[in-house]
């Protein structure tokens, strides 16, 4: 049901060597909390009563209504499980008007339905159980809910043996020279001497009897990993005719079977043949060889005919389907549908079937769609009859009702010539009705008559246990050749009499057989695609990390191939192709990637030898045949069957089918469990790869060493049922407060802020503030929970795809992870979705743990939770990649449809930015941290401390700086009702007292500051928050063994403000110099007593006022640091963005710690930063004896530049050129100085002199300044 790694469907797997019983007792608690997940139904709808209960280790039935279930797994190793014993169930009541709303509700058990499985996980047995947690007691009428259980559970050795064959060891295509054909249709096919030749042969030098032929046929490869496909390329037998003389000569030729890659099927159920289209390929493909391949070469050999016919065969059984893949209707799922009926309602479609069988009915099977909101037929017409088929309606105006339903419907009819004709017509009911053909099938009975130049024949009929049938074939005179393709590898000549112009031939039909009659004219369409280069995936023992790249983003792989390397991974990449080529035929199926993933899996003998890493490098498309113009089909992708309704349960798109590697798996009709950690980089340009590989490259070097580390930030959506989006939010962000306390945790939840009406409709500005700041300030990851779609999240627009394009973060890329609909639908080719746009901008994130369909809240606040718990589990070891985090999260949250909905986009090897060691506080205004002081406003206070390994032992060596943060107690805020309902509080610890950084010497740190006036005069629990470094690794901590409120007991006096500079980008500017669109605040601040950063929205913020509109004041106490060991002296750097051209003011206001504030002005003029522009140019001194430097302002700040002063006398002579490359930080510039000599060396006399300042910026636009100088003597 829900683990579909069931053991007990693939007894004929498992070789149980021994068996001895054992038992395990199991107890446990089911927590409940049934107020928090009042929910909507979907991430995309409001306003819907409907909920989802909320317990540990939930998940849910889609089937059964989205009821939930409570599942755990426990560890077997060699053990299965075989039984499970209820010993007790401790109960406890539910009202009917609690839970009558509940999803699942008219689904509720009576009693405990226990249901059991065994799984496999990187080749450890797992037993897992499941069961309802609520029940309906009829007995009594009431409804209860499991809060305590205790179970047996019985268990049996049993040594899992996978039987696995013995793999080859080396592909054919290592060495020798080979070449590739291919064919889209089944036949017999010539090859001539000239079109080897074109291929590439040798022909005039080889010797045609090792010519040999290679290929698998073509077909999709099964799903179940059991199933049996062939491993490696496979020789085919073949026909060379004048191969005995040992040269190839022009009249030589080749003969060989090529099939279809679309397949015909007999269904036992409606005895009838029935089409399947290759999902991935139109063409199937071969591989020709005149090398040593150490086998002999295959030839087609001849069968002789059998004697004693039971069976007597003159008709046989033939098929035919029309079937178009046009338009897939909501761009998800396997399915493709063909022509339209809408203005045009009616379609007839011709099938010849020459020397039809009259007698016997046709049987005609139609597969049709339609959208409609009334039901709606289609009038299927044949030869002699008609039948209607009818399809269901659907909601029009619902996002998540079905987009269209599908249907079928078949029947017999009796043709009375060689043309049967069927007619489609849809009864469109209105307007607003659609009809789409998916495919018509047809099966009827053909005389066998020699028809054409190759007759495929078969025949049902005459297939059963023991029987031999003979077949004969009227029309016969042109017949060269029979061939038996029942074994396309190993394929027969059958020998047959002609008489009469019959030919005979009698062979056994215990099975069903396939067989062609030829002429001497022979199928020759046939493609060329040139020379293969040697390969060798089978050669690979074992990896560590896999890159499935394709080739244009092959050098953007190798970087993050080396970068892993020295992290001390074993790294391959290879190619989609080359897989396909050893595990597929050539032909694209996603199938072939995943056989090539379980080779190295089922290899290794031990665990450290599994592949750990599949890293898929490319984007993917819904469309795998490039069906579509501008596709993105770099590395396919697994696509549900469903393609109608949008419900990411029905219809989803996901790469864990890719980690789905146990010989029971692969099916997938329910969760399985996934063996490696897999993501994927959704590329589709150099530049986005470009932009990719170098965040993941630099995301972990020095130079990001920072505090951001420490930052997680929540994000809750509101408006729905009991605010359930920011319930959840805050429920997982009060977790990480309590449970990981080094990590301080910032909830943006949107209706505590004020929300602003717009023509556009309400919007909530200073969220979107709150999130670009989260982004370009440096996050440790981003969590986002609520309504969302492929443009951004929320009704109101908190993130859009103009927002994510302006990211402007250089460093601390966040994780970003969203329970919301569809953010990252990266298979759309017509679309970049949002998610995609946050990894593929070089400023965006690092990552994303997100959604690619429309999903469920219920489900996504379960798998949310539980990937909070594995994030922040840490051990003394190593942490956790991305890719094991994600894996873990899935497989420990059941596996089922919702959950598929999540991928990883990112690379799954790369590690999370965690701080490694532990800062551990030791005093508090020197006394022991062991006894809890209290700290008042006003208060000079000392705290000291060192810092550990994660083994507890004391770094010695460890000589850096550490940045302490010390927040104030936390407040209740409650949300303002911006869209009615009920308010919410919850609590926030972000109101910074003070934020330092100090050297950290021998492992040991000390800081002073001073309480600021302006705190919570309450008592509370405040927070120290430490990040150090030491420019090679890094730490953090907490301390919260303190109390702040009250007021010191003596206070110095103190009524001066603080001291203020003023400047843009560096301290070189001076106030009314020129400055490009987006430049920097720069302020260096210093108190007696520091500066007051609270925050607490008593009008005592750090603020910067614009061009005097005080009514746009941009606050700026988290932009204010504390200089090295001071807590008296400190830095405000501030980024504007796109501001106007033209004058600006800019009014910078400070208060310290006791409330005393001063204020400091600067004028600046912003020039447009695309053409260089250059301002106040000059030189200084001037007059000069032996030195002067040249000064100018620009525009062009951390942008290299080229600068050139040529020197002339007043007359004009050139006496001396300077030139300099340059890069300022700033916009002014005083690197190029002058000795007052000329190009040789000598002294110039003293007077007046002109110079010309020309300088071409990296855009190449070039400005030039004319000034004097004068020199004495």
């Amino acid at each position: 049901m829900f683990y579909s790694k069931l053991l007990s469907t693939a007894l004929s797997l498992l070789l149980p060597l021994s068996f001895l019983a054992g038992n395990v007792i199991v107890e446990k608690t089911i927590t409940w909390d049934l107020t928090v997940q009042k929910s909507t139904e979907f991430v995309t709808q409001k306003n819907n009563s409907r909920w989802f209960p909320s317990f540990n280790n939930m998940d849910f039935i889609a089937e059964k209504d989205f009821l939930a279930i409570y599942f755990d797994r426990i560890l077997l190793n060699q053990e299965r499980l075989i039984d499970i014993n209820i010993i007790n169930i401790n109960y406890e009541s539910i009202s009917f008007e609690e839970i009558q709303n509940m999803y699942g509700f008219d689904y509720l058990p009576n009693d405990i339905e226990l249901k059991f499985f065994n799984g496999i996980e990187k080749k450890t047995n797992y037993g897992f159980y499941n069961f309802i947690p609520i029940i309906h007691d009829k007995n009594s009428g009431t409804y209860k809910k499991v809060i305590s259980y205790k179970f047996e559970l019985i268990t049996e050795k049993t040594i899992v043996n996978q039987k696995n064959k013995n793999l080859t060891l080396n592909s054919v295509l290592e060495s020798g020279d080979w070449y590739k054909i291919g064919v889209s249709k089944d036949g017999v096919f010539k090859l001539t001497y000239d079109f080897l030749k074109d291929l590439g042969l040798d022909v005039d030098n080889i010797n045609p009897a090792n010519i040999k032929v290679y290929g698998n046929g073509g077909k999709m490869l099964p799903l179940l990993n059991s199933d049996y496909r062939p491993d490696d390329l496979q020789q085919n037998a073949i026909h060379i005719a004048g191969e005995n003389d040992g040269v190839f000569d022009k009249e030589d030729y080749v003969l060989f079977y090529g099939q279809s890659p679309n397949t015909w099927e007999f269904n036992t159920v409606s005895n009838r043949f029935t089409h399947k289209n290759n999902l991935f390929s139109d063409t199937s493909f071969y591989f020709i060889t005149a090398s040593n391949t150490g086998q002999p070469s295959k030839r087609i050999t001849s069968q002789p005919s059998l004697s004693g016919a039971t069976t007597n065969v003159t008709s046989f059984s033939d098929y035919a389907y029309h079937e178009k893949d046009i338009v897939n209707l909501i761009k998800s799922g396997q399915e493709w549908f063909g022509e339209v009926f809408d203005i045009r309602t009616s379609y007839n479609f011709n099938f010849n079937a020459p020397n039809l069988d009259i007698n016997t009915p046709i049987q005609v099977e139609v597969f049709v769609a339609a959208r409609s909101n009334n039901t709606s037929t289609f009038t299927i017409s044949t030869n002699s009859n008609s039948f209607n088929i009818s399809c269901g309606s659907v909601d029009l105006n619902s996002y998540t009702s079905s987009f269209a339903t599908t249907s079928s419907n078949a029947t017999s009819f009796i043709a009375t010539n060689d043309i049967v004709n069927i007619g489609i017509t849809y009864n469109r009911p209105n307007s607003l009705s659609t009809g789409w053909l998916n495919k018509i099938e047809l099966n009827y009975r053909r005389n066998l008559s020699m028809n054409g130049n190759q007759l495929f024949f078969r025949d049902i009929n005459s297939v059963g246990v023991g029987n031999i049938a003979s077949f004969n074939i009227s029309n016969a005179g042109t017949i060269s050749k029979i061939w038996d393709v029942s074994d396309p590898f190993n394929i027969k000549e059958i020998n047959f009499t002609l008489s009469g112009g019959i030919a005979s031939f009698v062979a056994t039909t215990d099975s069903l057989r396939e067989f062609i009659a030829l002429t001497n004219n022979f199928e020759t369409q046939v493609s060329s695609l040139g020379k293969v280069e040697n390969q060798n995936l089978h050669g690979i023992t074992q990896t560590d990390m896999i890159i499935v790249s394709h080739p244009i983003f092959l050098s953007h792989a190798g970087q993050i191939a080396d970068f892993h390397s020295n992290e001390g991974l074993n790294v391959i990449i290879v190619t989609p192709q080359q897989i396909y080529n050893e595990f597929s035929s050539g032909s694209q199926d996603i199938v072939a990637i995943r056989d090539f993933i379980r080779m190295l899996y089922n290899r290794a003998t031990i665990s450290t030898d599994l592949p750990k890493y599949l890293l898929l490098f490319g984007d993917g498309s819904y469309d795998n045949k490039n069906r579509l113009t501008s596709n993105t089909n770099f590395v396919p992708t697994f696509q549900s069957v469903n393609s109608t309704n949008p419900l990411g349960t029905a219809s989803y798109v996901s790469d864990d089918f890719y980690g789905m590697l146990d010989l029971s798996e692969g099916v997938w009709n329910g969760p399985e469990i996934m063996d490696i950690a897999i993501g994927r980089l959704p590329v589709k340009s150099q530049q986005e790869a470009n932009n990719v590989v170098n965040k993941i490259i630099n995301y972990n070097i020095t130079t990001t060493l920072d505090d951001w580390r420490n930052d997680v930030v929540f994000v809750g959506d509101d408006e729905d049922a009991n605010n359930i989006h920011m319930r959840q939010a805050n429920e997982i962000a009060d977790t990480i407060m309590s449970q990981y306390k080094p990590y301080n945790v910032n909830k943006i939840l949107i209706d505590a802020y004020k929300q602003i009406a717009t023509p556009g409709g309400n919007r909530y500005p200073e969220v979107n503030d709150e999130i670009d700041k989260a982004v370009n300030n440096g996050s440790l990851i981003i969590n986002y929970t609520g309504h969302g779609g492929e443009v951004g999240w929320a009704h109101e627009r908190i993130l859009t795809v103009p927002m994510i394009n302006n990211w402007a973060n250089q460093r601390g890329y966040p994780l970003v992870i969203t329970a919301t609909c569809e953010f990252s639908r990266f298979d759309d080719p017509s679309r970049t979705s949002a998610g995609e746009l946050v990894l593929l901008n070089k400023n965006g994130g690092i990552a994303l743990l997100t959604t690619v369909r429309t999903v469920f809240s219920g489900p996504n606040f379960a798998l949310n939770k539980t990937l909070f718990d594995i994030i922040f589990t840490k051990n003394n070891i190593e942490d956790k990649t991305l890719g094991e985090i994600f894996t873990e999260t899935k497989n420990l949250t059941n596996g089922g449809t919702n959950n598929r909905n999540f991928t990883l986009l990112g690379d799954p090897a790369l590690k999370l930015a965690y701080p490694n060691h532990e800062v551990i506080t030791t005093k508090l205004n020197n006394i022991n941290v062991s006894s809890i002081d209290t700290i008042k406003a006003l208060q000079k206070v000392t705290i000291e401390g060192y810092i550990q390994n994660r083994s507890g032992q004391k770094l010695t060596n460890f000589n850096g700086i550490i940045k302490p943060t010390v927040f104030d107690k936390s407040k209740t805020i409650t949300t303002l009702q911006n869209d009615g309902g009920n308010a919410m509080q919850f609590n926030l610890q972000t109101s910074k007292l003070f934020k330092g950084k100090v050297s950290v010497t021998n492992g040991d740190f000390s800081f002073s500051f001073v309480v600021p006036k302006d705190i919570s005069y309450t008592y509370g629990v405040g927070k120290v928050s430490y990040y150090t470094e030491n420019r090679l690794e890094d730490g953090h901590g907490y301390f919260d063994g303190f109390y702040i409120g009250g007021m010191a007991d003596s206070i110095a006096a103190d009524n001066q403000g603080p001291d203020l500079e003023l400047y843009m980008n560096d301290d070189n500017f001076i106030s009314g110099g020129m400055t490009d669109e987006n430049p920097s605040l720069l302020a260096f601040v210093e108190d007696i007593h520091g500066i007051n950063m609270v925050g607490n929205g008593i009008g005592h913020d750090i603020i910067a006022i614009l061009d005097d509109k005080t009514e746009q004041p941009f606050v700026l106490n988290d932009f204010y640091e504390a200089d090295l060991n001071s807590y008296q002296k400190g830095t405000i750097r501030f980024p504007f963005k796109d501001l106007e051209e033209g004058r600006h003011k800019l009014t910078l206001k400070v208060w310290d710690v006791y409330n005393n504030s001063s204020e400091a002005t600067l004028e600046f003029v912003v020039v447009k930063s695309k053409d260089l522009v250059l301002d106040k140019v000059y030189n200084y001194p001037n007059p000069f004896t032996t030195y002067t430097e040249f000064w100018f302002e620009h525009n062009q700040p951390g942008k290299p530049m080229y600068a050139q002063v040529q020197i002339f006398t007043i007359t004009g002579k050139l006496i001396q050129t300077l030139e300099q490359n340059i890069l300022n930080e700033g916009f002014r510039s005083s690197s190029i100085t002058w000795d007052g000599l000329d190009a040789f060396g000598d002294q110039i006399g003293r007077g007046v002199y002109v110079y010309k300042l020309r300088v071409r910026a990296e855009n190449m636009s070039v400005a030039e300044k004319i000034q004097k100088l004068v020199i004495l003597r």
